[in-house]
């Protein structure tokens, strides 16, 4: 069970950064959500549990990946970031905050992944409120990681 749960996480991880960046020149930006708005961010993951680790996931910084009962990302949630930015790769992910906001404290985003549970329809959750929400109405479940993102958000000046 842990090795299926482990093997799981990485794949989430793989997911949601896409494809990881070289450099800085030849990084690949990702699409995803913050506040019901589009954003854009290089993300990087790694597996840890470090103390440095740990300081960082209490930051409070989350990163949310959508899965179905089947453990893959509904269509629902990728089919307006891949209308608006077709050449971006997407995990259809959301933040829950970026630079600038009160209450962002830097470092890195913890990956968590809502679950949708079966035989529930999914809809488009592009806030982190509208994840939590589902979670508490018993519409999916909330699985914390120990895989922390590193994701230079880029491109939000619009949401300043």
């Amino acid at each position: 069970m842990k090795r299926l749960l482990v093997a799981s996480l990485l794949s989430a991880a793989v997911a949601l950064v896409g494809s990881a960046p070289v450099s800085a020149a030849s990084a690949t930006r990702n699409s995803g959500f913050y506040d019901h708005q589009i954003i854009e961010y290089v993300g990087t993951a790694e597996l840890t549990s470090s103390p440095q680790a740990a300081q960082l996931i209490a930051k409070g910084n989350i990163v949310y990946h959508v899965v179905d009962a089947s453990g893959n990302t509904p269509t629902v949630q990728c089919a307006r970031l891949l209308a608006a930015l077709p050449k971006d790769a997407t995990s259809c992910n959301v933040l829950n905050f970026i630079p600038t906001e009160q209450g962002y404290q830097g470092g890195a985003w913890n990956l968590q992944v809502f679950h949708w549970k079966a035989g529930v329809t999914p809809v488009e959750l592009s806030k982190d409120d509208d994840i939590t929400a589902a979670a508490a109405a018993g519409l999916g479940t909330i699985e914390v990681t120990p895989i922390l993102v590193r994701c230079p958000v880029v491109n939000f000046a619009a949401l300043r």
